[in-house]
């Protein structure tokens, strides 16, 4: 297998130089600051920061994101119901920029909160350092769950260049043990025996950033515990990955197809070398469309289940069969 083996820097940016230590590592990130990368008004109008994370069990599937942009922030969360097939959740949150916060602080972990009216966001370092515990509090939804991490591969880093003096950092992991409940309107859905993953990313972005990206996670025939995360345009192939067997291994590029008038239909992604093959069939969408003139959105997420196969470097494939996940089709100017 072609593993991703380099371990991460001590530092985002060379000590001497200051230029960015571009790259693809294994393991968290250091302490993410960009501020000595460009100004204030830069920072301002360009930096971005997320902090996403998705778990499933046989139950359930749901998905949490608290985003900060330089003059806003925004939060959601939507929950399907898998025996159903049905969304039970789906809630939005804006707000101004400080009412959210992402911070990466290196071996301290990531935390990142939202807190305005009636939302309260919260993913914080477990006390054990070995994952994150999720405390989301929204009108009709609450989630108290926790991601572990001890037995899970390490975490995938990738420090890149978005050209014209601009970066993106981004650390995701999967997949983590997932444990905890998740309640909507009184009704209860346990997340024991199931799997999540992380997403988190900072960056100085261009004005207009489109990517397509899929995140999915699940138990091989022979009960290893798999995650995958897929991504086309933006950072692309430096992120397409698989997590098996306690190694980050990489894959192919990958193209998606969707049909945009429905979201809802099936969706396809694929290598051109076949290593890659996957259906995806929704169950729920979210979807947030925004027109403020100066800035203009079209993001939607849709949360369903995969199959298919991917092959592994060496010639192994894994059956991909009702793998919990999501995909997403974003195109923004920001």
């Amino acid at each position: 297998m072609t593993r991703i083996a380099t371990a991460a820097p001590r530092a985002i940016l060379d000590p001497a130089t200051r230029a960015p230590l571009f790259g693809t590592y294994a393991g968290s990130l250091p302490r993410v600051d960009l501020a000595p990368t460009a100004g204030a008004l830069v920072r301002l109008r360009r930096e971005k920061r997320w902090m996403y994370v998705t778990m499933a069990s046989d139950e359930v599937l749901a998905a949490v994101a608290i985003v900060r942009l330089g003059y806003a922030a925004n939060a959601f969360a939507f929950v399907v119901d898998r025996r159903t097939g049905r969304v039970v959740a789906d809630e939005t949150a804006i707000g101004p920029p400080f009412v959210a916060s992402v911070e990466h602080g290196g071996d301290l972990g990531i935390e990142a909160s939202f807190r305005g009216g009636m939302t309260w966001l919260a993913i914080t370092r477990s006390t054990q350092g070995s994952g994150y515990v999720l405390d989301v509090r929204m009108r009709e939804l609450r989630i108290n769950a926790w991601l572990d991490g001890a037995a899970a591969p390490p975490a995938l880093g990738v420090v890149a260049s978005l050209g014209e003096g601009l970066l993106t950092t981004t650390e995701k992991r999967a997949p983590l043990a997932a444990h905890g409940q998740i309640v909507v309107n009184g009704q209860g859905y346990s997340l024991e025996g199931g799997l999540g993953g992380y997403d988190f990313s900072q960056g100085l972005l261009p004005r207009h950033t489109a990517w397509r990206w899929a995140f999915l996670l699940g138990r091989a025939k022979d009960g290893r515990p798999v995650g995958v995360n897929l991504t086309e345009g933006f950072v692309g192939a430096r992120e397409c990955v698989v997590w098996v067997d306690g190694a980050i291994v990489k894959l192919p590029a990958v193209q998606f197809e969707l049909d945009r008038a429905r979201p809802l239909s099936p969706w396809h992604v694929r290598s051109e070398d076949g290593r890659v093959e996957l259906g995806f069939v929704p169950l729920g969408l979210h979807r947030e469309e925004r027109d403020l003139g100066v800035a203009r959105s079209r993001f939607l997420q849709a949360a369903g289940e995969f199959r298919g196969r991917i092959e592994l470097p060496g010639g192994e494939a894994i059956a991909i069969d009702r793998f919990p996940g999501v995909t997403e089709d974003q195109d923004v100017v920001w």
